[in-house]
């Protein structure tokens, strides 16, 4: 008796699996085909041309002149979450015994720190007429990438000035690096 049943359903599924392929089959038929723009058709958008290519591309992330301190930034952020993420994988663990735990809560207030500090250094430092600049300031000094096309005595100084006033870092562990 259960053979019987098992088969009339193997029957309905079957009859409703060839139901919704002859579906499918019949949109795919009757459905026209979406038209794209080829060379000649259609306007872009973007320039008001009316001449497009299938397979060109816009490359978004292309290299340009500013686009090195754009990219520095990303990645120093990157690098900073990923710290915080292990030090906060350090405190969560409750076999690690206080002292190590009191070190990584220090090692996330130096982070903070830095933080606050290489953001007040670039805004400074832009402050002063630089384009753009970007700090490192990790524990054996900071290092400053500022775009110009050349720094004078007195620029250095200015730079020098600034990072000693917003850090304790030593002005001979401040290393200036200068791209145009």
């Amino acid at each position: 008796m259960k053979s019987k049943r098992f088969g009339k359903k193997f029957v309905v599924l079957g009859g409703l699996v060839v139901a919704l392929g002859l579906a499918v089959y019949l949109n795919y038929m009757f459905t026209p085909p979406a038209s794209l723009p080829v060379s000649g058709e259609g306007k872009d958008q973007t320039t008001g041309t009316t001449e497009k290519n299938l397979g060109e591309s816009l490359y978004v992330n292309a290299e340009t002149e500013g686009d090195y301190f754009a990219s520095a930034r990303l990645s120093r952020e990157s690098a900073r979450d990923e710290a915080i993420e292990l030090i906060e994988e350090l405190l969560e663990d409750v076999r690690l015994n206080e002292e190590v735990q009191q070190q990584a809560l220090e090692k996330t207030g130096a982070l903070a720190d830095a933080v606050t500090d290489e953001a007040a250094i670039e805004q400074l430092v832009r402050a002063k007429g630089f384009e753009d600049c970007v700090a490192y300031i990790g524990e054996n000094g900071c290092q400053l990438v500022v775009k110009a096309d050349d720094l004078t005595d007195q620029q250095t100084l200015q730079i020098l000035q600034i990072v000693t006033s917003q850090t304790t870092v030593p002005a001979q562990n401040i290393n200036i690096v200068v791209i145009n």
